[in-house]
C-alpha cells in the first residue's frame, strides 16, 4: 500500500511523456484496397497514401504562461462585465419599484381629494367646511408623493 502513491507517479510520467513523443510525430492517412481510411504512423502494407496530418508544435513555457495570463485576463473581464450587468439589472429593479411607489402614491392623493366622512363640519351659515382631519390628510398625501419622488430621482441618479 505505501508503494501506491509512487507507482501512481511514475504511472503519470510515463503518460506524460509518451504522450510528448506521440504528439511529435506526424501520422499519414492511408487508404485501404477496400476503401477504409487507416491514420497510422508506420506505413500500411497495400494501402495508398493520401494525406499527412502533422501534429501541433508543443508550447514552449514561456508562452504557455502568456496564454495562462492572457486567459486568466480574459477571465476577469468577463467576470467584470457580468458584474456590470447584475448591477444594472438591479438598478433597473430599483427604478421599477420607486417608479411603482410614486404612481402608488399619486393614486392614493387623487382618490384622497373627497372628504371621508366626518371630515365636514357645519359652519353658522348653514354651510360646511373641510375641518382640520381632512388637511392633515392631504398633507400627508402630498408628503407621501414628495417622498416617492426624491426616492425615484435617488434611484435614478444611482450608478
Amino acid at each position: 500500500m505505501t508503494n501506491l502513491p509512487r507507482i501512481i507517479s511514475i504511472t503519470a510520467a510515463l503518460c506524460l511523456g509518451l504522450g510528448a513523443i506521440a504528439q511529435a510525430q506526424t501520422l499519414k492517412k492511408y487508404i485501404t484496397p477496400d476503401g477504409k481510411t487507416v491514420y497510422s504512423d508506420t506505413p500500411v502494407p497495400g494501402a495508398k497514401e493520401v494525406g499527412e496530418i502533422k501534429a501541433q508544435p508543443m508550447l514552449d513555457p514561456s508562452s504557455r504562461s502568456q496564454a495562462q495570463d492572457t486567459a486568466n485576463k480574459e477571465a476577469q473581464d468577463v467576470k467584470a462585465v457580468d458584474k456590470r450587468l447584475e448591477d444594472r439589472a438591479a438598478q433597473s429593479k430599483r427604478v421599477a419599484a420607486a417608479e411603482e411607489k410614486l404612481e402608488e402614491a399619486k393614486r392614493t392623493l387623487d382618490d384622497g381629494k373627497e372628504p371621508l366622512p366626518g371630515e365636514r363640519i357645519g359652519t353658522a351659515s348653514g354651510q360646511s367646511r373641510l375641518n382640520d382631519e381632512y388637511w392633515t390628510r392631504q398633507k400627508a398625501n402630498q408628503r407621501a408623493v414628495d417622498d416617492a419622488q426624491k426616492a425615484l430621482d435617488a434611484a435614478r441618479a444611482t450608478k
